[in-house]
Protein backbone atom coordinates (compact mmCIF):
# COMPACT_ATOMS: atom_id res chain seq x y z
CA UNK A 1 0.00 0.00 0.00
CA UNK A 2 2.81 2.41 0.89
CA UNK A 3 4.55 1.68 -2.43
CA UNK A 4 1.34 2.38 -4.36
CA UNK A 5 0.88 5.69 -2.54
CA UNK A 6 4.50 6.63 -3.32
CA UNK A 7 3.98 5.88 -7.02
CA UNK A 8 0.79 7.95 -7.12
CA UNK A 9 2.55 10.79 -5.29
CA UNK A 10 5.41 10.82 -7.82
CA UNK A 11 3.00 10.79 -10.78
CA UNK A 12 0.93 13.64 -9.33
CA UNK A 13 3.89 15.87 -8.47
CA UNK A 14 5.49 15.07 -11.83
CA UNK A 15 2.36 16.26 -13.63
CA UNK A 16 2.25 19.41 -11.53
CA UNK A 17 5.94 20.19 -11.98
CA UNK A 18 6.19 19.51 -15.69
CA UNK A 19 5.63 23.13 -16.67
CA UNK A 20 8.09 24.41 -14.07
CA UNK A 21 10.82 22.11 -15.25
CA UNK A 22 10.40 22.90 -18.88
CA UNK A 23 11.38 20.57 -21.71
CA UNK A 24 15.03 21.62 -21.69
CA UNK A 25 15.75 20.79 -18.03
CA UNK A 26 18.11 23.77 -17.65
CA UNK A 27 19.41 22.39 -14.35
CA UNK A 28 21.06 19.45 -16.18
CA UNK A 29 24.15 19.91 -18.39
CA UNK A 30 25.74 17.13 -20.44
CA UNK A 31 29.00 16.69 -22.33
CA UNK A 32 30.56 13.80 -24.28
CA UNK A 33 34.24 12.85 -24.29
CA UNK A 34 36.53 10.02 -25.37
CA UNK A 35 38.92 9.92 -22.39
CA UNK A 36 40.01 13.41 -23.40
CA UNK A 37 38.25 16.66 -24.35
CA UNK A 38 36.14 15.63 -27.32
CA UNK A 39 32.88 17.49 -27.26
CA UNK A 40 30.25 19.45 -25.48
CA UNK A 41 26.51 19.45 -25.13
CA UNK A 42 24.93 18.27 -28.35
CA UNK A 43 27.34 17.41 -31.17
CA UNK A 44 30.94 16.60 -30.31
CA UNK A 45 33.94 17.53 -32.40
CA UNK A 46 35.28 14.76 -34.61
CA UNK A 47 37.31 12.11 -32.82
CA UNK A 48 39.53 9.77 -34.80
CA UNK A 49 39.27 6.05 -34.00
CA UNK A 50 41.30 3.26 -35.58
CA UNK A 51 40.03 -0.14 -36.69
CA UNK A 52 40.41 -2.70 -33.92
CA UNK A 53 40.68 -0.02 -31.23
CA UNK A 54 38.80 -0.14 -27.94
CA UNK A 55 37.61 3.14 -26.49
CA UNK A 56 35.55 4.55 -23.61
CA UNK A 57 32.91 7.16 -24.28
CA UNK A 58 32.19 9.26 -21.20
CA UNK A 59 28.97 11.20 -20.69
CA UNK A 60 29.42 13.82 -17.96
CA UNK A 61 26.29 15.06 -16.19
CA UNK A 62 26.44 18.35 -14.28
CA UNK A 63 23.42 18.66 -11.97
CA UNK A 64 22.70 22.07 -10.48
CA UNK A 65 22.40 22.41 -6.67
CA UNK A 66 18.91 21.59 -5.38
CA UNK A 67 18.27 18.90 -8.01
CA UNK A 68 19.09 15.22 -8.32
CA UNK A 69 18.60 12.23 -10.60
CA UNK A 70 17.56 8.71 -9.62
CA UNK A 71 20.63 6.49 -9.63
CA UNK A 72 21.13 3.35 -11.69
CA UNK A 73 20.33 0.77 -10.37
CA UNK A 74 17.35 2.37 -8.60
CA UNK A 75 16.86 1.85 -4.88
CA UNK A 76 13.10 1.29 -5.32
CA UNK A 77 11.16 -0.38 -8.12
CA UNK A 78 8.92 2.62 -8.72
CA UNK A 79 11.82 5.01 -9.44
CA UNK A 80 12.97 5.72 -13.00
CA UNK A 81 16.80 5.55 -13.10
CA UNK A 82 19.26 7.34 -15.35
CA UNK A 83 19.83 5.14 -18.42
CA UNK A 84 22.29 5.73 -21.26
CA UNK A 85 21.21 4.08 -24.52
CA UNK A 86 23.01 3.98 -27.84
CA UNK A 87 21.86 3.27 -31.35
CA UNK A 88 23.71 0.70 -33.47
CA UNK A 89 26.45 2.29 -35.58
CA UNK A 90 28.25 0.59 -38.47
CA UNK A 91 31.50 -1.01 -37.29
CA UNK A 92 30.99 -0.04 -33.62
CA UNK A 93 30.54 -2.77 -31.01
CA UNK A 94 28.97 -1.46 -27.81
CA UNK A 95 29.92 -3.50 -24.74
CA UNK A 96 27.85 -1.91 -21.98
CA UNK A 97 27.56 1.11 -19.72
CA UNK A 98 29.14 1.58 -16.28
CA UNK A 99 27.14 3.62 -13.77
CA UNK A 100 28.68 5.07 -10.59
CA UNK A 101 27.14 4.18 -7.22
CA UNK A 102 24.44 6.53 -5.96
CA UNK A 103 24.28 8.48 -2.73
CA UNK A 104 21.62 7.94 -0.08
CA UNK A 105 19.17 10.85 0.20
CA UNK A 106 15.80 11.28 1.92
CA UNK A 107 13.63 13.82 0.05
CA UNK A 108 10.31 15.04 1.41
CA UNK A 109 8.29 13.23 -1.25
CA UNK A 110 9.69 9.82 -0.19
CA UNK A 111 7.93 9.92 3.20
CA UNK A 112 11.07 9.16 5.20
CA UNK A 113 12.45 6.43 2.91
CA UNK A 114 16.04 6.95 1.71
CA UNK A 115 16.57 6.70 -2.06
CA UNK A 116 19.73 6.35 -4.17
CA UNK A 117 20.40 9.50 -6.21
CA UNK A 118 23.06 11.38 -8.18
CA UNK A 119 24.15 14.88 -7.14
CA UNK A 120 26.60 17.34 -8.68
CA UNK A 121 28.93 15.89 -11.32
CA UNK A 122 28.33 12.32 -12.47
CA UNK A 123 30.11 10.39 -15.23
CA UNK A 124 28.59 7.49 -17.16
CA UNK A 125 31.09 5.42 -19.12
CA UNK A 126 30.17 3.37 -22.21
CA UNK A 127 32.72 0.76 -23.28
CA UNK A 128 33.00 0.08 -27.01
CA UNK A 129 35.30 -1.20 -29.73
CA UNK A 130 35.83 -0.57 -33.42
CA UNK A 131 35.54 -3.68 -35.59
CA UNK A 132 38.50 -4.72 -37.72
CA UNK A 133 36.31 -4.35 -40.84
CA UNK A 134 34.49 -1.17 -39.78
CA UNK A 135 33.63 1.16 -42.69
CA UNK A 136 36.26 3.87 -43.07
CA UNK A 137 35.30 7.50 -42.86
CA UNK A 138 32.99 9.66 -40.74
CA UNK A 139 30.13 8.23 -38.72
CA UNK A 140 27.88 9.42 -35.92
CA UNK A 141 27.42 7.78 -32.53
CA UNK A 142 23.86 8.53 -31.45
CA UNK A 143 23.16 8.48 -27.71
CA UNK A 144 19.94 8.81 -25.74
CA UNK A 145 19.78 9.66 -22.05
CA UNK A 146 16.58 8.66 -20.26
CA UNK A 147 16.10 10.10 -16.76
CA UNK A 148 13.74 11.54 -14.20
CA UNK A 149 14.81 14.62 -12.31
CA UNK A 150 13.67 15.64 -8.87
CA UNK A 151 14.17 18.28 -6.24
CA UNK A 152 13.63 17.92 -2.52
CA UNK A 153 9.87 18.44 -2.77
CA UNK A 154 8.83 16.73 -5.98
CA UNK A 155 9.86 14.74 -9.05
CA UNK A 156 9.42 15.89 -12.66
CA UNK A 157 8.04 13.92 -15.53
CA UNK A 158 10.44 11.45 -17.19
CA UNK A 159 12.57 13.07 -19.87
CA UNK A 160 14.89 12.15 -22.72
CA UNK A 161 17.93 13.92 -24.10
CA UNK A 162 19.55 12.93 -27.39
CA UNK A 163 23.18 13.58 -28.29
CA UNK A 164 25.44 12.85 -31.23
CA UNK A 165 29.21 12.28 -31.11
CA UNK A 166 30.94 12.58 -34.48
CA UNK A 167 33.86 10.19 -35.10
CA UNK A 168 36.04 9.26 -38.05
CA UNK A 169 37.28 5.69 -38.47
CA UNK A 170 40.74 5.16 -39.97
CA UNK A 171 42.98 2.17 -40.72
CA UNK A 172 44.99 0.50 -37.96
CA UNK A 173 48.06 2.55 -37.12
CA UNK A 174 46.41 5.78 -38.20
CA UNK A 175 46.35 8.84 -35.96
CA UNK A 176 43.95 8.29 -33.08
CA UNK A 177 42.80 10.48 -30.26
CA UNK A 178 40.99 7.82 -28.30
CA UNK A 179 41.87 6.26 -24.97
CA UNK A 180 44.97 8.20 -24.11
CA UNK A 181 45.13 6.48 -20.75
CA UNK A 182 45.55 3.11 -22.46
CA UNK A 183 49.02 4.04 -23.72
CA UNK A 184 51.88 1.84 -22.51
CA UNK A 185 52.68 2.85 -18.95
CA UNK A 186 56.14 2.66 -17.47
CA UNK A 187 56.72 3.56 -13.86
CA UNK A 188 59.89 5.34 -12.90
CA UNK A 189 61.83 4.22 -9.84
CA UNK A 190 59.70 1.14 -9.24
CA UNK A 191 62.01 -0.29 -6.57
CA UNK A 192 65.71 -0.44 -5.86
CA UNK A 193 65.54 -4.04 -7.07
CA UNK A 194 63.91 -2.96 -10.33
CA UNK A 195 66.58 -0.30 -10.81
CA UNK A 196 69.30 -2.89 -10.21
CA UNK A 197 67.67 -5.23 -12.71
CA UNK A 198 67.45 -2.44 -15.30
CA UNK A 199 71.21 -1.96 -14.99
CA UNK A 200 71.79 -5.59 -15.91
CA UNK A 201 71.57 -9.10 -14.56
CA UNK A 202 75.13 -9.15 -13.29
CA UNK A 203 74.69 -6.19 -10.94
CA UNK A 204 71.24 -7.37 -9.86
CA UNK A 205 72.41 -10.84 -8.86
CA UNK A 206 75.54 -9.40 -7.19
CA UNK A 207 73.36 -7.18 -4.99
CA UNK A 208 71.29 -10.21 -3.96
CA UNK A 209 74.46 -12.18 -3.24
CA UNK A 210 75.50 -9.39 -0.87
CA UNK A 211 72.04 -9.44 0.73
CA UNK A 212 72.45 -13.15 1.40
CA UNK A 213 75.81 -12.56 3.05
CA UNK A 214 74.29 -9.93 5.34
CA UNK A 215 71.54 -12.34 6.39
CA UNK A 216 74.21 -14.32 8.25
CA UNK A 217 74.28 -11.51 10.83
CA UNK A 218 70.71 -12.19 11.98
CA UNK A 219 70.71 -13.69 15.50
CA UNK A 220 68.83 -16.90 14.68
CA UNK A 221 71.12 -17.82 11.78
CA UNK A 222 74.34 -17.09 13.63
CA UNK A 223 74.05 -19.95 16.21
CA UNK A 224 73.50 -22.48 13.41
CA UNK A 225 77.01 -21.96 12.08
CA UNK A 226 78.65 -24.25 14.71
CA UNK A 227 76.12 -26.97 13.83
CA UNK A 228 77.23 -26.79 10.23
CA UNK A 229 80.88 -26.91 11.21
CA UNK A 230 80.20 -29.96 13.34
CA UNK A 231 78.73 -31.71 10.31
CA UNK A 232 81.89 -31.13 8.29
CA UNK A 233 84.10 -32.12 11.22
CA UNK A 234 82.31 -35.49 11.30
CA UNK A 235 83.09 -36.20 7.67
CA UNK A 236 86.50 -37.54 8.66
CA UNK A 237 88.37 -35.37 6.20
CA UNK A 238 90.91 -32.80 7.33
CA UNK A 239 92.40 -31.84 3.99
CA UNK A 240 90.69 -28.78 2.48
CA UNK A 241 90.89 -30.26 -1.02
CA UNK A 242 88.73 -33.18 0.11
CA UNK A 243 86.21 -31.09 2.06
CA UNK A 244 85.75 -28.35 -0.55
CA UNK A 245 83.51 -30.41 -2.91
CA UNK A 246 81.25 -31.35 0.03
CA UNK A 247 81.06 -27.70 1.11
CA UNK A 248 80.07 -26.71 -2.44
CA UNK A 249 77.28 -29.29 -2.48
CA UNK A 250 76.14 -28.14 0.95
CA UNK A 251 75.85 -24.53 -0.22
CA UNK A 252 74.05 -25.61 -3.41
CA UNK A 253 71.55 -27.59 -1.31
CA UNK A 254 70.86 -24.52 0.82
CA UNK A 255 70.47 -22.35 -2.30
CA UNK A 256 68.09 -24.94 -3.81
CA UNK A 257 65.71 -24.48 -0.87
CA UNK A 258 65.67 -20.73 -1.42
CA UNK A 259 65.19 -21.27 -5.16
CA UNK A 260 62.00 -23.20 -4.44
CA UNK A 261 60.71 -20.20 -2.49
CA UNK A 262 61.45 -17.92 -5.45
CA UNK A 263 59.68 -20.20 -7.91
CA UNK A 264 56.64 -20.37 -5.63
CA UNK A 265 56.53 -16.56 -5.42
CA UNK A 266 56.75 -16.26 -9.20
CA UNK A 267 53.99 -18.80 -9.79
CA UNK A 268 51.80 -17.04 -7.22
CA UNK A 269 52.14 -13.93 -9.36
CA UNK A 270 50.56 -10.69 -8.29
CA UNK A 271 48.31 -12.45 -5.80
CA UNK A 272 51.25 -12.64 -3.37
CA UNK A 273 51.43 -8.87 -3.37
CA UNK A 274 47.74 -8.72 -2.42
CA UNK A 275 47.96 -10.93 0.68
CA UNK A 276 47.87 -7.91 2.98
CA UNK A 277 44.61 -6.67 1.45
CA UNK A 278 42.55 -9.28 3.31
CA UNK A 279 42.12 -9.73 7.08
CA UNK A 280 42.99 -13.41 6.70
CA UNK A 281 46.28 -12.54 4.98
CA UNK A 282 47.15 -9.98 7.67
CA UNK A 283 46.29 -12.50 10.38
CA UNK A 284 48.63 -15.05 8.78
CA UNK A 285 51.51 -12.58 8.63
CA UNK A 286 50.90 -11.45 12.21
CA UNK A 287 50.79 -15.06 13.41
CA UNK A 288 54.17 -15.81 11.81
CA UNK A 289 55.68 -12.67 13.33
CA UNK A 290 54.22 -13.53 16.75
CA UNK A 291 55.77 -17.02 16.61
CA UNK A 292 59.14 -15.54 15.64
CA UNK A 293 58.82 -12.95 18.42
CA UNK A 294 58.12 -15.72 20.95
CA UNK A 295 61.20 -17.59 19.74
CA UNK A 296 63.33 -14.47 20.05
CA UNK A 297 62.23 -14.14 23.69
CA UNK A 298 63.20 -17.71 24.49
CA UNK A 299 59.86 -19.50 24.23
CA UNK A 300 61.57 -22.05 22.01
CA UNK A 301 64.80 -22.50 20.05
CA UNK A 302 65.16 -23.29 16.38
CA UNK A 303 67.09 -26.52 16.61
CA UNK A 304 67.45 -29.56 14.43
CA UNK A 305 66.05 -32.76 16.00
CA UNK A 306 68.93 -34.69 17.52
CA UNK A 307 67.93 -37.87 15.69
CA UNK A 308 67.86 -36.04 12.34
CA UNK A 309 71.11 -34.27 13.09
CA UNK A 310 72.70 -37.58 14.01
CA UNK A 311 71.56 -39.25 10.80
CA UNK A 312 72.66 -36.34 8.63
CA UNK A 313 75.88 -35.84 10.56
CA UNK A 314 76.69 -39.51 10.26
CA UNK A 315 75.95 -39.59 6.54
CA UNK A 316 79.12 -38.93 4.66
CA UNK A 317 79.60 -37.97 1.06
CA UNK A 318 77.74 -35.88 -1.48
CA UNK A 319 74.17 -36.90 -0.58
CA UNK A 320 74.66 -36.04 3.09
CA UNK A 321 76.11 -32.62 2.18
CA UNK A 322 73.20 -31.78 -0.13
CA UNK A 323 70.55 -32.94 2.36
CA UNK A 324 72.20 -31.07 5.23
CA UNK A 325 72.29 -27.90 3.15
CA UNK A 326 68.59 -28.21 2.26
CA UNK A 327 67.66 -28.75 5.91
CA UNK A 328 69.71 -25.71 6.92
CA UNK A 329 67.86 -23.69 4.29
CA UNK A 330 64.52 -24.78 5.76
CA UNK A 331 65.67 -23.85 9.26
CA UNK A 332 66.97 -20.45 8.17
CA UNK A 333 63.99 -19.47 5.95
CA UNK A 334 61.52 -18.56 8.74
CA UNK A 335 64.18 -16.47 10.48
CA UNK A 336 65.25 -14.42 7.48
CA UNK A 337 61.73 -14.22 6.00
CA UNK A 338 60.98 -10.68 7.26
CA UNK A 339 64.19 -9.44 5.65
CA UNK A 340 63.11 -10.85 2.27
CA UNK A 341 59.60 -9.35 2.09
CA UNK A 342 60.64 -6.76 -0.53
CA UNK A 343 62.31 -9.42 -2.67
CA UNK A 344 59.23 -11.67 -2.41
CA UNK A 345 56.91 -8.85 -3.49
CA UNK A 346 59.17 -7.81 -6.37
CA UNK A 347 59.53 -11.35 -7.72
CA UNK A 348 55.78 -11.93 -7.40
CA UNK A 349 54.90 -8.82 -9.41
CA UNK A 350 57.35 -9.67 -12.21
CA UNK A 351 55.68 -13.04 -12.85
CA UNK A 352 58.87 -14.60 -14.27
CA UNK A 353 59.78 -18.04 -12.94
CA UNK A 354 63.33 -17.65 -14.23
CA UNK A 355 63.72 -14.32 -12.44
CA UNK A 356 62.28 -15.73 -9.20
CA UNK A 357 64.52 -18.78 -9.28
CA UNK A 358 67.65 -16.77 -10.09
CA UNK A 359 66.89 -14.12 -7.46
CA UNK A 360 66.47 -16.53 -4.58
CA UNK A 361 69.26 -18.82 -5.76
CA UNK A 362 71.65 -15.85 -5.61
CA UNK A 363 70.35 -14.90 -2.16
CA UNK A 364 70.71 -18.46 -0.88
CA UNK A 365 74.17 -18.63 -2.40
CA UNK A 366 75.15 -15.51 -0.48
CA UNK A 367 73.72 -16.93 2.73
CA UNK A 368 75.69 -20.14 2.28
CA UNK A 369 78.93 -18.62 1.02
CA UNK A 370 80.56 -18.34 4.49
CA UNK A 371 79.91 -22.06 5.00
CA UNK A 372 81.92 -22.79 1.89
CA UNK A 373 85.04 -21.41 3.56
CA UNK A 374 84.24 -22.47 7.12
CA UNK A 375 83.33 -25.97 5.98
CA UNK A 376 86.52 -26.27 4.00
CA UNK A 377 88.66 -25.10 6.90
CA UNK A 378 86.88 -26.85 9.77
CA UNK A 379 89.63 -25.86 12.21
CA UNK A 380 88.00 -22.43 12.44
CA UNK A 381 85.06 -23.91 14.32
CA UNK A 382 86.73 -23.42 17.68
CA UNK A 383 87.15 -19.70 17.01
CA UNK A 384 83.44 -19.11 16.37
CA UNK A 385 81.40 -17.75 19.28
CA UNK A 386 78.47 -19.97 20.24
CA UNK A 387 76.36 -17.64 22.37
CA UNK A 388 76.56 -15.40 25.43
CA UNK A 389 74.95 -12.22 26.73
CA UNK A 390 75.48 -10.22 23.57
CA UNK A 391 73.73 -12.84 21.42
CA UNK A 392 70.76 -13.21 23.79
CA UNK A 393 70.30 -9.45 23.99
CA UNK A 394 70.49 -9.18 20.19
CA UNK A 395 67.72 -11.78 19.91
CA UNK A 396 65.59 -9.70 22.30
CA UNK A 397 66.15 -6.63 20.10
CA UNK A 398 64.94 -8.67 17.11
CA UNK A 399 61.89 -9.74 19.15
CA UNK A 400 60.93 -6.13 19.87
CA UNK A 401 61.38 -5.38 16.17
CA UNK A 402 58.83 -8.10 15.45
CA UNK A 403 56.45 -6.39 17.90
CA UNK A 404 56.79 -3.18 15.89
CA UNK A 405 56.07 -5.04 12.65
CA UNK A 406 52.95 -6.58 14.18
CA UNK A 407 51.68 -3.11 15.11
CA UNK A 408 52.41 -1.89 11.60
CA UNK A 409 50.39 -4.68 9.97
CA UNK A 410 47.36 -4.34 12.28
CA UNK A 411 47.29 -0.53 11.92
CA UNK A 412 44.37 -0.49 9.39
CA UNK A 413 42.18 -2.42 11.84
CA UNK A 414 42.69 -0.21 14.94
CA UNK A 415 41.24 3.27 15.45
CA UNK A 416 43.88 5.99 15.66
CA UNK A 417 42.71 7.02 19.15
CA UNK A 418 43.77 3.59 20.45
CA UNK A 419 46.60 2.76 18.05
CA UNK A 420 49.04 5.58 18.83
CA UNK A 421 48.90 5.15 22.64
CA UNK A 422 49.66 1.45 22.08
CA UNK A 423 52.62 2.42 19.91
CA UNK A 424 53.94 4.80 22.57
CA UNK A 425 53.54 2.16 25.29
CA UNK A 426 55.43 -0.36 23.15
CA UNK A 427 58.34 2.03 22.68
CA UNK A 428 58.47 2.81 26.42
CA UNK A 429 58.47 -0.87 27.35
CA UNK A 430 61.11 -1.69 24.71
CA UNK A 431 63.39 1.13 25.83
CA UNK A 432 63.24 0.21 29.54
CA UNK A 433 63.43 -3.54 28.95
CA UNK A 434 66.32 -3.53 26.46
CA UNK A 435 68.17 -0.73 28.20
CA UNK A 436 67.86 -1.82 31.83
CA UNK A 437 65.80 -4.89 32.67
CA UNK A 438 66.91 -7.54 30.14
CA UNK A 439 69.68 -9.79 31.42
CA UNK A 440 69.69 -8.73 35.08
CA UNK A 441 70.17 -12.38 36.05
CA UNK A 442 73.26 -12.62 33.84
CA UNK A 443 75.28 -9.91 35.58
CA UNK A 444 78.00 -8.76 35.84
CA UNK A 445 77.90 -6.92 32.52
CA UNK A 446 80.93 -5.40 30.90
CA UNK A 447 81.16 -1.62 30.71
CA UNK A 448 80.90 -1.70 26.94
CA UNK A 449 77.83 -3.92 27.02
CA UNK A 450 76.17 -1.73 29.66
CA UNK A 451 76.87 1.44 27.66
CA UNK A 452 75.46 -0.09 24.46
CA UNK A 453 72.31 -1.22 26.29
CA UNK A 454 71.70 2.18 27.90
CA UNK A 455 72.33 4.02 24.63
CA UNK A 456 69.95 1.69 22.78
CA UNK A 457 67.23 2.13 25.42
CA UNK A 458 67.56 5.91 25.30
CA UNK A 459 67.44 5.90 21.49
CA UNK A 460 64.27 3.80 21.55
CA UNK A 461 62.56 6.15 24.02
CA UNK A 462 63.46 9.22 21.96
CA UNK A 463 62.32 7.50 18.75
CA UNK A 464 59.03 6.57 20.42
CA UNK A 465 58.35 10.19 21.30
CA UNK A 466 58.92 11.38 17.73
CA UNK A 467 56.90 8.53 16.20
CA UNK A 468 53.97 9.24 18.53
CA UNK A 469 54.16 12.97 17.86
CA UNK A 470 54.29 12.42 14.10
CA UNK A 471 51.31 10.07 14.21
CA UNK A 472 49.08 12.30 16.32
CA UNK A 473 49.96 15.73 14.92
CA UNK A 474 47.82 17.19 12.14
CA UNK A 475 49.97 18.26 9.23
CA UNK A 476 49.12 19.86 5.88
CA UNK A 477 48.81 17.42 3.03
CA UNK A 478 47.29 17.12 -0.43
CA UNK A 479 43.53 16.65 -0.12
CA UNK A 480 42.38 13.77 -2.28
CA UNK A 481 39.02 13.02 -3.83
CA UNK A 482 38.08 9.35 -3.37
CA UNK A 483 37.87 7.55 -6.67
CA UNK A 484 34.48 6.91 -8.24
CA UNK A 485 33.80 5.40 -11.60
CA UNK A 486 34.40 7.97 -14.34
CA UNK A 487 36.16 10.51 -12.10
CA UNK A 488 39.35 10.54 -14.17
CA UNK A 489 37.43 10.79 -17.45
CA UNK A 490 35.49 13.76 -16.08
CA UNK A 491 38.70 15.66 -15.32
CA UNK A 492 39.99 15.02 -18.83
CA UNK A 493 36.69 16.13 -20.33
CA UNK A 494 37.17 19.50 -18.62
CA UNK A 495 40.72 20.05 -19.90
CA UNK A 496 42.03 19.69 -16.33
CA UNK A 497 45.35 18.09 -15.36
CA UNK A 498 45.03 15.26 -12.86
CA UNK A 499 47.02 13.24 -10.33
CA UNK A 500 46.02 9.63 -9.79
CA UNK A 501 47.26 7.97 -6.59
CA UNK A 502 46.91 4.28 -5.69
CA UNK A 503 47.60 3.64 -1.99
CA UNK A 504 46.76 1.46 1.00
CA UNK A 505 46.99 1.76 4.78
CA UNK A 506 49.27 -1.29 4.99
CA UNK A 507 51.66 0.03 2.33
CA UNK A 508 54.90 1.26 3.94
CA UNK A 509 56.07 3.03 0.77
CA UNK A 510 52.72 4.87 0.63
CA UNK A 511 53.47 6.46 4.01
CA UNK A 512 56.74 7.71 2.53
CA UNK A 513 54.75 9.59 -0.14
CA UNK A 514 52.39 11.06 2.48
CA UNK A 515 55.18 12.18 4.80
CA UNK A 516 57.29 13.61 1.97
CA UNK A 517 55.99 15.04 -1.30
CA UNK A 518 52.30 15.00 -0.40
CA UNK A 519 53.06 17.13 2.69
CA UNK A 520 55.37 19.60 0.93
CA UNK A 521 53.86 23.11 1.03
CA UNK A 522 54.92 24.04 -2.52
CA UNK A 523 53.65 20.73 -3.93
CA UNK A 524 50.32 21.29 -2.18
CA UNK A 525 50.09 24.77 -3.66
CA UNK A 526 51.02 23.65 -7.20
CA UNK A 527 48.39 20.88 -7.20
CA UNK A 528 45.48 23.19 -6.35
CA UNK A 529 44.38 23.31 -9.99
CA UNK A 530 44.59 19.53 -10.45
CA UNK A 531 41.93 16.90 -10.03
CA UNK A 532 43.52 14.77 -7.27
CA UNK A 533 42.01 11.30 -7.31
CA UNK A 534 42.93 8.66 -4.72
CA UNK A 535 42.19 4.94 -5.15
CA UNK A 536 42.15 3.14 -1.79
CA UNK A 537 43.38 -0.47 -2.10
CA UNK A 538 43.50 -1.27 1.61
CA UNK A 539 40.73 -3.82 1.12
CA UNK A 540 40.70 -6.26 -1.83
CA UNK A 541 39.36 -4.31 -4.83
CA UNK A 542 36.43 -5.78 -6.69
CA UNK A 543 34.47 -5.00 -9.82
CA UNK A 544 35.20 -1.65 -11.50
CA UNK A 545 37.76 -0.65 -8.85
CA UNK A 546 39.81 -3.77 -9.52
CA UNK A 547 39.55 -3.32 -13.30
CA UNK A 548 40.66 0.30 -12.96
CA UNK A 549 43.69 -0.65 -10.84
CA UNK A 550 44.61 -3.43 -13.27
CA UNK A 551 44.39 -0.98 -16.16
CA UNK A 552 47.22 1.03 -14.61
CA UNK A 553 49.16 -1.99 -13.27
CA UNK A 554 48.60 -0.64 -9.76
CA UNK A 555 47.17 -3.55 -7.75
CA UNK A 556 50.38 -3.49 -5.71
CA UNK A 557 50.60 0.12 -4.43
CA UNK A 558 51.97 2.71 -4.36
CA UNK A 559 51.54 4.19 -7.81
CA UNK A 560 51.35 7.90 -8.66
CA UNK A 561 50.48 9.06 -12.18
CA UNK A 562 50.40 12.67 -13.43
CA UNK A 563 48.12 13.41 -16.40
CA UNK A 564 48.22 16.43 -18.68
CA UNK A 565 45.27 18.49 -19.86
CA UNK A 566 44.69 16.18 -22.84
CA UNK A 567 44.66 13.03 -20.75
CA UNK A 568 48.24 12.12 -21.69
CA UNK A 569 50.46 10.49 -19.06
CA UNK A 570 53.23 12.95 -18.19
CA UNK A 571 55.11 10.92 -15.54
CA UNK A 572 54.44 7.88 -13.35
CA UNK A 573 56.29 6.67 -10.25
CA UNK A 574 56.41 3.86 -7.73
CA UNK A 575 59.02 5.42 -5.44
CA UNK A 576 58.98 9.17 -4.70
CA UNK A 577 61.10 11.29 -7.07
CA UNK A 578 62.96 14.37 -5.95
CA UNK A 579 60.89 17.41 -5.10
CA UNK A 580 62.24 19.22 -8.16
CA UNK A 581 61.33 16.36 -10.49
CA UNK A 582 57.79 16.17 -9.16
CA UNK A 583 57.25 19.93 -9.45
CA UNK A 584 58.62 19.87 -13.00
CA UNK A 585 56.14 17.14 -13.92
CA UNK A 586 53.29 19.19 -12.44
CA UNK A 587 54.38 22.17 -14.53
CA UNK A 588 54.44 20.07 -17.71
CA UNK A 589 50.99 18.65 -16.96
CA UNK A 590 49.46 22.08 -16.29
CA UNK A 591 50.79 23.58 -19.54
CA UNK A 592 47.91 24.55 -21.91
CA UNK A 593 47.63 22.29 -24.98
CA UNK A 594 48.81 23.69 -28.29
Amino acid sequence: MERLLAVLTILLVAAGAARAAGPAEPWLHTSVSFDRPAGSEGAAEVTVLARGETFHLSLTLEIDPGYHLNANPPSHDYLIPVTLNYEPAPGIRWEGVRYPPGQAFTPKWSEGSAVSVYFGRVVLVADAAVADDAPLGPTDLRLRLDFQGCNENSCFRPATREMTAAVRIVEKGGASTGAATNAPLRYEGQTDLAAALDRGWLGYLASLLLLGLLLNLTPCVFPLVPVTMTFFAQQGESRPAKVLPLAVLYVLGLAATFTAVGVAASLAGRSMGLVLQSPAGVLGVVAILAIMMAGAFGAFDIRLPSSLLGRLGGRRGALGAVLMGMVMGLVASPCVGPFLVALLAFVATQGSVALGAASFFATGLGLGLPYLFLGTFTGLINRFPRGGGWLVWAKRVLGMTMAGLILYYVRPFIAAAFFWPIVLATFIFAGIYLGVLEGLSRRPLSRTFRAVRLATGAAILVSGYFVYAAGTTERPEIRWTPWTQGALEAAQAEHKPAILYFGADWCLACHEWHAGLFADSEVIRETQGFDRVSVDLTKPPEGPRKEFAQKFDALNPPAVIVFGRLGDIVRAWRNPPTREEFLAALGDADRPPP
